[in-house]
């Protein structure tokens, strides 16, 4: 059992990755244990998570009976509700049980606060120095590799994805290369498609690459 076990309730295969990839990226000493429903949750009571962030509209339960599922599976634990979409009304009713709430439209750095906030409450320390200039710098989730008209950049591994297909790579051999399961290669390279624009993998390379480029040319200009 970790002593410092993160349990993640949701079903969607990207966000429940994204927030993963958030949480061992700022606390890697972590745990993250990752179920898609609030019955799947009762199979870890016993790891005592330190912190549950759950979705708030679950396949198998939605809304506050959500959190109060939650609440009455781990009653020691810290919780942080994540929702797409939550009227003012549940809101007031999570903040009566003194339960957090982070929208899913939240962006990078609204999000990265309200799950630091969640593992400090625990005690569970996230690195050091978490400091204005650390979160910009490369070990930072999102990256600054945006595609024109874009309003998300792609992740930092979503780049480190397309530099190996950029160079001829399989999504297979970029698993192997990268120790990933293919299905993972292939879920970011299917929100790489949308973030870039792109209509295939030919295009998403086109634009990836011109955008890298950009991205380096500014950050040599910002640098002089």
């Amino acid at each position: 059992m970790n002593p410092n076990a993160v349990l993640l309730v949701e079903d969607h295969p990207l966000v429940s990755m994204m927030l993963a990839d958030m949480l061992t990226e700022h606390a890697p000493d972590m745990g993250v244990i990752k179920v898609p429903t609030i019955q799947a949750c009762e199979q870890h009571v016993h790891e005592n998570p330190r912190l549950v962030i759950f979705d708030l509209n679950l396949p198998d339960c939605m809304g506050v009976d959500s959190a109060k599922r939650v609440r009455d599976l781990f009653p020691f634990a810290q919780l942080l509700a994540f929702t797409g979409t939550a009227h003012d009304n549940i809101l007031q009713e999570l903040s009566d049980m003194d339960i957090p709430c982070v929208r899913k439209s939240a962006d990078y750095h609204e999000l990265l606060d309200a799950v630091t906030k969640g593992l400090m409450a625990t005690g569970i320390s996230c690195q050091e120095g978490m400091n204005a200039d650390k979160i910009k710098s490369k070990n930072e989730f999102q990256s600054n590799i945006i595609a024109p008209g874009s309003k998300k950049p792609l992740t930092w591994r979503q780049v480190e994805i397309m530099r190996r297909i950029a160079v001829g790579m399989t999504a297979k051999e970029a698993a192997r290369d990268m120790n990933l399961s293919p299905e993972t290669v292939r879920a970011h390279m299917r929100e790489v498609l949308v973030r870039l624009g792109a209509q295939n993998r030919a295009h998403a390379v086109s634009i990836f690459t011109k955008a890298e480029r950009q991205s380096r040319l500014l950050e040599e200009a910002q640098s002089n």
